[in-house]
């Protein structure tokens, strides 16, 4: 009995099934889904026709499922999966590596991930509990800044003093999908603000799902480390 012992154990450990990947739902449209919820890529997925499913991968590649669908997310083929350098380039980046990302945009490159640039309309990414922290790319001259959520129930106003890139905006009262209104110097932008889900982790899954959110500048200085 005792010389079966390792023969016994090496019998255990082949039967023993892989790790399934781990997968953060970032939209569900016709499912009971959640965002922010974690599944793994080997979970049986039903969805209805006309339902449609983001998810985001450790590694940051985006799988996207749409009814009417039957299987698990491992089984919906590489034509539902995109890289994350990919849904980067599809929208202009100058993608060379996943550790290395140029923008090739008019907007300049942000110093760090988890900044947002009120100059711009668009998405920013944010993480929840934490204030909200503004950067410009000049910061030579002294800026008045003016803010609003969409319906103007309330407005904000702050002097950005000369020298100073960042401003941070403590006890912003911003929600999940809430939308604010600037006004810096006189031109004026739209900023969605999304709350990242305590289920993403990984950096490269932070910065797909950055990219599928559209802050497509947070996820490049993300990935580059910044």
């Amino acid at each position: 009995m005792v010389r079966s012992a390792p023969l016994l154990a090496l019998v255990l450990l082949l039967a023993a099934p892989a790790n399934a990947a781990s997968l953060v739902v970032v939209e569900a449209k016709g499912s009971d889904l959640a965002p922010g919820a974690t599944i793994d890529d080997e979970a049986s997925l039903t969805l209805a026709d006309g339902a449609r499913v983001v998810l985001i991968g450790e590694d940051g590649a985006q799988v996207t499922l749409r009814g009417p669908f039957k299987g698990t997310p491992a089984s919906a083929g590489q034509g539902a999966t995109q890289q994350l350098a990919g849904l980067l380039s599809a929208r202009g980046a100058d993608t060379t590596s996943l550790g290395a990302v140029r923008d090739a945009g008019a907007s300049a490159p942000l110093p760090e991930a988890w900044v947002v640039d009120p100059a711009v309309s668009g998405a920013a990414c944010v993480k929840p509990g934490q204030e909200v922290v503004l950067w410009r790319a000049d910061a030579a001259k002294p800026a008045s800044l003016t803010l609003m959520p969409a319906d103007r129930a309330w407005t904000a106003n702050a002097e950005w003093p000369a020298g100073e890139g960042r401003l941070a905006l403590p006890e912003l009262p911003i929600a999940d999908g809430g939308t604010l209104l600037f006004e810096l110097d006189g031109a004026a932008s739209a900023v969605t603000f999304h709350m990242l889900p305590a289920s993403v982790t990984a950096p490269k899954m932070a910065a797909g799902w950055m990219a599928a959110k559209q802050c497509d500048r947070q996820a490049r200085a993300l990935l580059a480390g910044n």
